[in-house]
């Protein structure tokens, strides 16, 4: 059953939202890094150009959720040290362009897997500590959509 949302709420969480994106446009451009916003990109955090890309084909609370989500990637590979640590499979892939066997390897799809999901957790305590509105059910739903579809990937 969903619940009907009187329009004044709406347009309030509607502004949250844009708060919300406004927020981390400053946290990443405080740290170095840039968002980009376009319709022919996909989410995506790329430590080696300092960006970030978020999809304009989906709504703004869904980016929003997107750019925690990347901001989390952000901080897991912030320390080096700690994300070979955590990550040894996926700190060694690194290094190479293309490594199959690697690629096809129990502990390389792990490290992936468990990126992606602290990556969440990670986006989600950040709108805590800065005070961004999120719904969490609807966050909750988007980081499971996107992790299944990580799971359904990496069982190839």
């Amino acid at each position: 059953m969903e619940v009907k949302v009187s329009k004044p709420l709406k347009k309030l969480k509607q502004q949250a939202f844009e708060s919300g994106i406004e927020e981390l446009i400053e946290w990443t451009n405080k740290k170095g890094y840039d968002i980009e916003f376009d319709y022919c990109v996909h989410d995506e955090f790329r430590a080696d150009d300092r960006m970030i890309t978020i999809s304009t084909r989906q709504g703004r609370e869904n980016q929003l959720y997107a750019i925690l989500h990347e901001c989390g990637h952000l901080i897991l590979q912030n320390n080096e040290n700690l994300y070979n640590q955590k990550y040894p499979s996926s700190a060694k892939m690194a290094y190479f362009t293309s490594n199959k066997k690697l690629e096809r390897s129990p502990k390389y799809k792990v490290d992936v897997l468990t990126e992606e999901i602290d990556a969440w957790r990670k986006g989600k305590d950040l709108a805590k500590r800065l005070e961004i509105y999120i719904d969490e059910d609807k966050y909750y739903s988007v980081m499971s959509k996107c992790v299944y579809s990580y799971i359904k990937d990496l069982a190839r």
